[in-house]
């Protein structure tokens, strides 16, 4: 807040303050002090400390508001011509590939269309969260080993060394397909994050149930009190904010998602969602 909004609010203060002193003074030099003088100025001032209340409210906050609004249009304007260069990417890179036999320039291309998807997913992150803030996210039928699909896809990029082990089954869900997606790549995430070198992640579906075990670090029962907690990280050193599996539990709250967390302290973590109550076997 600006010294100047900092000094109205002071000023505001001191002269309602004032005011009130006054009228309080008032009465009882007028009336005498007792019970029922003491209830009249009470029932006097409350209308009063109600619109003096508001008001400074406004002073105070209208500047944050004004700021916030700003920021949010802002967002809006730039997530909408954000789309716009990254289509044009996306066309020449195709153009481009199609005339091009060399296979070390097919490279250099494929690396630039992967940081253009790359972008194109965190535009469609930042349109998905502003969707969910105004509630019109809508939920749709998906196949939910779809979803898991993709995650192993971008997983396998940075195992380094660690094996993903999925067998896809059609597993059919009515849910918000996007908030699904963050849900298990996070899940995801952290089972290759806080793996150990060689080790392993396991992806399978259990009567209704979606099971993420991995080979792990494991965790204590400190721990596991906290994580779900928003910006709770046991590890200060690894990367990350914390919040990947806040975002598992708001969208497994926000559906009816059991969560089930089985973990031991260097023998691995086990996560499992029970879909069963938003879905069904094809």
């Amino acid at each position: 807040m600006k010294r100047r909004e900092i000094l109205k609010v002071v000023i505001f203060y001191i002269v309602t303050f004032a005011a009130m002193a006054v009228l309080m003074w008032s009465v009882f030099e007028k009336f005498g002090y007792s019970d029922r003088n003491f209830l009249i100025v009470v029932i006097m001032l409350l209308p009063l400390s109600l619109l003096f209340g508001y008001i400074l409210s406004k002073i105070a906050l209208e500047p944050l508001f004004v700021t916030n609004d700003l920021l949010d249009r802002l967002l809006k304007d730039t997530l909408h011509e954000l789309n716009i260069p990254l289509s044009t990417i996306f066309a020449n890179v195709s153009m481009l590939k199609r005339d091009e036999k060399e296979k070390k320039r097919l490279r250099r291309l494929e690396r630039v269309q992967k940081a253009a998807e790359n972008l194109s997913e965190l535009y469609e992150d930042l349109d998905y969260f502003i969707k969910k803030e105004i509630g019109s996210v809508e939920r749709e039928r998906f196949d939910l080993s779809d979803v898991v699909k993709k995650s192993v896809q971008k997983m396998e990029e940075l195992a380094k060394g660690i094996s993903i082990q999925y067998e896809p089954v059609k597993f059919y869900v009515n849910a918000d397909r996007r908030g699904c997606q963050k849900a298990v790549d996070n899940l995801l995430s952290n089972a290759v994050k806080y793996n150990r070198p060689g080790g392993s992640v396991e992806i399978f579906f259990e009567d209704g149930w979606l099971v993420v075990k991995d080979s792990g670090v494991g965790m204590d029962e400190t721990t596991l009190f906290h994580i779900f907690d928003r910006y709770y990280q046991s590890d200060l050193s690894a990367s990350g904010y914390g919040i990947g599996l806040h975002i598992v539990k708001t969208f497994c709250d926000e559906h009816g998602i059991e969560i089930k967390i089985e973990s031991k302290v260097e023998k691995g973590t086990t996560f499992r969602l029970n879909f069963a109550s938003v879905g069904e076997r094809d």
